[in-house]
């Protein structure tokens, strides 16, 4: 009873033992003030972080499944089944989003006749040639065409790549995962096909004539692993 009279007394005269009881008594109050606060604000689903506005960055890094140069016929399919179990040390615990495929093709077509009758303006000019590429991971399917010379890609993706660099606004930081991460989807088989579809030009002169039987064409596939980074827009809080 001693030692509480004499904090009693302390208490009436000395400052600084008003300024401690003080703080413990704000302390008291705002602790659980806050934590009301934050449980209000936060999404709902127990969701990391509250609804706000978050930076989204995220850096991409491809790893090569498979690669080749292939000639396909006017008419035909390059098919390619590939697993991606063939770069498993390189994908474990990593966040894969995407497959893409690129390809790359010149013109093969050639004029055929007597040298004279073939030359210049009289030997005419080659037909673009149409190549057409699909790519399928389970349900999630790409494809696309380009014309030759030139090249194309294709990309079936299981994530949203368009909040990538951009202010993410009315979602929790879990909410904004939920669209980056590739979770399993990414694990299996991938099949590829790419055909061709051949155009011979014409020529001038009908001594001359041009065909074109296919296509080569140079491709590459390849795994897109995602590590991207979210932090609250301190900009859009001012």
């Amino acid at each position: 009873m001693a030692n509480l009279s004499e904090f009693a007394e302390n208490l009436k005269s000395n400052r600084d033992t008003q300024i401690t009881v003080a703080l413990i008594i704000f302390f008291m109050l705002a602790f659980p003030l806050y934590f009301n606060f934050a449980s209000n604000n936060a999404s709902s689903g127990g969701a990391l972080g509250t609804v706000g506005d978050y930076k989204v960055s995220g850096e991409y890094t491809f790893i090569e499944l498979e690669s080749g140069i292939e000639g396909i016929a006017d008419g035909d399919t390059l098919t390619l089944e590939l697993h991606s179990d063939a770069v498993q040390s390189q994908i474990a615990d990593k966040n894969l989003v995407a497959v893409i495929v690129n390809m790359t093709y010149d013109e093969d077509e050639e004029a055929n006749g007597p040298p004279l009758a073939c030359a210049g303006p009289q030997g005419g000019s080659d037909a673009p040639d149409t190549i057409t590429a699909t790519v399928s991971r389970g349900n999630n399917t790409a494809s696309g065409s380009g014309q030759n010379p030139g090249g194309h890609f294709i990309t079936a993706e299981w994530h949203d790549s368009s909040i990538i660099d951009t202010v993410v606004t009315g979602l929790s930081e879990s909410e904004i995962m939920d669209m980056l991460e590739g979770g399993e989807t990414g694990i299996g088989n991938y099949t590829i096909e790419i055909s061709v579809a051949a155009e011979a030009g014409n020529t001038l002169n009908p001594t001359c004539s041009r065909n074109d039987g296919g296509e080569e064409v140079n491709y590459t596939v390849s795994l897109v692993l995602l590590d991207y980074n979210i932090m609250p827009d301190i900009a859009a809080e001012v």
